[in-house]
């Protein structure tokens, strides 16, 4: 068995160095060890990440290579293009560090469930300087669900996909290189062509949360992000009046219920009221996306590099 681990950076040196050092660590207990290649593709035309890989004291081949178009969609499937004639192909975040059994959980779940797409935990690491009323709030907390629990759709920062996908359904689409969501889009259509995405719970990485993101704004833009490009995502490939209809009720009601619950959550201390509020941003980008508006999060050239975008709506806004 072959598998690919593929990395996007952009000018996250020290964070990428410790997603290095986790999978140095990694071990099999469940599966038997494959034949293990990690593909780091580094979208700073630089090659700032490059030494870093030289350096890197892995037990496993490591292709390092430039992609000069600035994006997360190019580096993606530059990454795919890489990563060669593999069985499967994982995808993990620059700033993630894996659990040492990720990877052989991600397998065994895969083999146990026969799955096309096996997704786990990411678990946030809260950088110094991070308020604790972020931490006691669970604010960048994701859900957890049972092991072999079917999928609508995942994300990228931690997936196993079976290359075979890749021969049915077309790459990352680039039409989302400035507002994010290709990958929750690509995860639609694997469903849409009828394969299989399935849970691992035992399959974890824990993702560097640092004190500038646990912040009230960025937290409000992100979930008005979140909710702008799960419609994109949704209308590109069901635009259906029906479709859009009930959108238009879900975007609606988020934003209701998050404009009450934000009332009464001002008795109750700066967390719940930042749900709250996050919830209405979600619908108000929902209706935003309805309306045609796009939100381009990654217009500026630093921000088009390959960042993780901690999302904390990974799984359908309904």
């Amino acid at each position: 068995m072959r598998v690919a681990i593929c990395i996007c950076t952009f000018r996250r040196g020290e964070l990428l160095r410790n997603s290095l050092a986790g999978l140095a660590r990694l071990k099999f207990q469940k599966m038997a060890a494959p034949e293990i290649e990690i593909v780091v593709v580094d979208n700073d035309p630089s090659g700032s990440a490059k030494e870093i890989c030289e350096r890197s004291a892995n037990l496993f081949p490591l292709r390092y290579v430039v992609e000069p178009a600035r994006g997360v969609v190019h580096a993606r499937n530059r990454a795919l293009a890489e990563a060669g004639l593999v069985d499967f192909i994982a995808f993990l975040d620059d700033d993630e560090v894996p659990d040492e059994i990720w990877l052989d959980e991600l397998l065994a779940a895969q083999a146990r469930f026969d799955a096309d797409v096996v997704s786990g935990p990411v678990l946030p690491s809260y950088a110094i300087g991070v308020a604790e009323w972020v931490k006691r709030g669970g604010l960048f907390d994701r859900p957890n669900r049972e092991t072999g629990s079917a999928l609508e759709f995942c994300s990228t920062n931690n997936v196993l996909i079976r290359s075979g996908v890749f021969g049915r359904v077309p790459r990352f689409d680039d039409r989302f290189q400035l507002t994010g969501g290709e990958d929750t889009q690509f995860f639609l259509r694997v469903r849409r062509a009828g394969y299989s995405i399935v849970w691992s719970a035992e399959a974890i990485v824990c993702e560097t949360v640092p004190k500038e993101r646990a912040r009230l704004l960025w937290i409000l833009r992100r979930g008005y992000q979140s909710g702008n490009s799960w419609v994109l995502s949704e209308m590109s490939i069901d635009a259906s009046p029906r479709t859009r209809a009930l959108r238009l009720l879900k975007a609606s009601v988020h934003v209701y219920v998050g404009m009450i619950s934000a009332l009464v959550s001002i008795f109750y201390g700066r967390a719940p009221l930042t749900k709250a509020l996050r919830k209405s941003c979600l619908g108000a980008g929902m209706l935003a996306g309805l309306a045609g508006r796009k939100f381009l999060a990654y217009q500026s050239p630093v921000s088009l590099g390959v960042a993780s975008t901690p999302e904390f709506i990974k799984r359908s806004p309904t």
